[in-house]
């Protein structure tokens, strides 16, 4: 090799190991840039418990037999309603947003079946 490649080789080495005088282990924590925020207890999704989630099956199986023809979907879908519920949205988009999860399939939910969703949900596990 030829004094300039010795030369570019050693200027390399020299940049990748950096010289600073403060050994790396000795230098503090970069701080990230936008820290994850706490979780609080309002966005914590809340499952039903065996027993609620058998209330909750039986009320939607009452309110319409077709939003219980897949009982995990259905419950599924309570939880991100309760979700909802114990963020404090109001009551008209709780309401608004369980019609737009639960419609599909072999029903059709409208607002009104959407606020009875809304009731069994709340009745069966999910206080605010």
């Amino acid at each position: 090799m030829n004094t300039t490649g010795l030369t570019a080789t050693a200027a390399l080495a020299l940049a990748l190991t950096g010289c600073g005088t403060t050994p790396v282990a000795d230098r503090p924590a970069a701080k990230p840039s936008n820290p994850a925020p706490a979780p609080t207890k309002s966005s914590a999704f809340l499952r039903p418990t065996h027993e609620q989630e058998k209330n909750l099956l039986t009320a939607l199986t009452a309110i319409d037999p077709a939003l219980t023809v897949k009982e995990e979907r259905a419950v599924s879908r309570s939880v991100s309603v309760c979700d909802d519920i114990r963020k404090g949205k109001d009551d008209a988009t709780v309401v608004k947003n369980a019609a737009y999860r639960y419609n599909g399939g072999d029903t059709t939910v409208d607002e009104a079946k959407g606020a009875k969703i809304v009731e069994a949900i709340k009745t069966a596990y999910c206080k605010a």
